[in-house]
């Protein structure tokens, strides 16, 4: 950010509308050298059969979850408008 006398108001604390104008600018500026930037190229997993002869075999475990919480009963609202 330029510190410029300029940009700001009377006081120096807040942008006035040059200030503002001229931050704007430089975050639009900013934003779009960002997104034009080129990373490495994507990378492609390859299908689920293509992995099948891995060295490693996939085991799943399945396991059984329970609950030792104690339930309350459901309430029941009344037939009213409101309830």
């Amino acid at each position: 950010m330029n510190t410029d006398r300029k940009l700001f108001t009377n006081h120096g604390l807040h942008l006035n509308g040059l200030g503002e104008e001229v931050l704007s600018k430089q975050i639009v500026s900013l934003t779009y050298a960002i997104l034009d930037h080129k990373k490495n190229l994507p990378v492609f997993l390859s299908w689920n059969s293509d992995l099948s002869h891995t060295d490693t075999p996939h085991q799943e475990s399945v396991t059984i979850r329970t609950s030792t919480r104690i339930k309350k009963t459901p309430s029941t609202k009344t037939d009213d408008f409101l309830w």
